[in-house]
């Protein structure tokens, strides 16, 4: 009974540590400017802001992440499908292989 508890706890600090680790990629940002065009991008991948000669592109920048989180979702579909199609096949698979 204390081993569930003990489990419980450990994987309370574990979820509670991929929530900070989370936070601080969606926060962290990476510059890259080049021939008139800065790009300032967030850890988990969304424009945050665009810049071309200097002027703010925040129009475009919200197409660009409708369209990255539409690819996201459908590429996370796409795996659930696919991984669903894959346990069904390793529960119908012989013990011990």
């Amino acid at each position: 009974m204390f081993n569930g508890i003990k489990q419980f706890g450990s994987q309370g600090a574990a979820i509670a540590k991929l929530a900070i680790l989370q936070k601080k990629i969606q926060s962290h940002k990476t510059e890259v400017e080049e021939d008139g065009v800065k790009a300032i991008v967030t850890g988990d991948g969304k424009l945050k802001e665009l810049f071309i000669d200097d002027e703010n592109m925040n129009k475009a920048v919200k197409v660009i992440n409708e369209a990255i989180t539409k690819a996201q979702k459908y590429s996370a579909e796409e795996m659930k499908d696919s991984m669903g199609d894959l346990s069904k096949v390793l529960a119908n698979m012989p013990k011990g292989m």
